[in-house]
């Protein structure tokens, strides 16, 4: 299949409502959206991993066929040459996201996935960032990784909403897992990523009462020393 078939594929499987309802989770949406349900994207992606290098990137339809298709690559190598190809083009939270759970191989091969995490949690480009802390959260937050991810998460200065967004979510889900390596660590964070954190745990089904009260009564700054 090549690029003109996949963009007819993504015309005739267009669907104007579901397009207006994404678009408008997505504020800033810079290219043009048809609406497609992600399930079927990753399952038509599927069927184009070998073609991976045909798909345009004129649509979000077809930057997320690309990133799909990226996760169902099953050489571990090519699949991090493509993924290191195709970081930069992120530029919104929902690729980004959608991109990171398809990468499930990064759960069999940690090592060679944590050198890109560490590494664009350092980037400038405000969703390499965003892409870092959400490897974090669905992958590193295990006990061979989460003194690194702690040690990162409090150090960053993301910038923008969405990255900020990402990092909390990950330093909660760090909370929700190892709350006595995680606790000591929150005051560290910039007070607004603090705040973002602290309501992410207290939303939590997974974080009991008796922590939640602690949380509460805790005013910002009164953390011990992290790490």
């Amino acid at each position: 299949m090549d690029n003109n078939n996949i963009k007819k594929w993504i015309e005739q499987n267009a669907d104007a409502k579901t397009a207006s309802f994404a678009a408008s989770l997505v504020p800033g949406l810079k290219h043009k959206m048809y609406g497609i349900k992600l399930p079927i994207l990753s399952k038509k992606a599927k069927e184009l991993v070998e073609v991976i290098d045909e798909i345009g990137n004129d649509s979000c339809e077809e930057i997320l066929l690309k990133a799909y298709a990226i996760g169902y690559i099953k050489n571990v190598d090519l699949q991090i040459a493509k993924v290191l190809e195709f970081v930069p083009e992120i530029d919104n939270w929902m690729v980004c996201d959608s991109f990171c759970s398809a990468l499930k191989n990064a759960k069999k091969y940690q090592q060679k996935y944590w050198l890109i995490v560490k590494d664009k949690a350092k980037s400038k480009l405000d969703y390499e960032q965003r892409f870092a802390f959400v490897m974090m959260l669905k992958f590193f937050c295990n006990e061979n990784y989460v003194d690194q991810v702690l040690e990162i998460l409090v150090r960053a200065k993301p910038k923008i909403w969405d990255t900020k967004q990402g990092l909390a979510w990950a330093m909660a889900e760090c909370f929700i897992r190892f709350r006595e390596k995680t606790e000591p660590c929150l005051s560290k964070l910039l007070p607004e990523i603090y705040q973002l954190t602290k309501r992410k745990i207290l939303d939590s089904k997974r974080v009991g009462s008796k922590d939640k009260q602690k949380l509460r009564n805790k005013k910002f700054g009164q953390g011990e020393s992290c790490l």
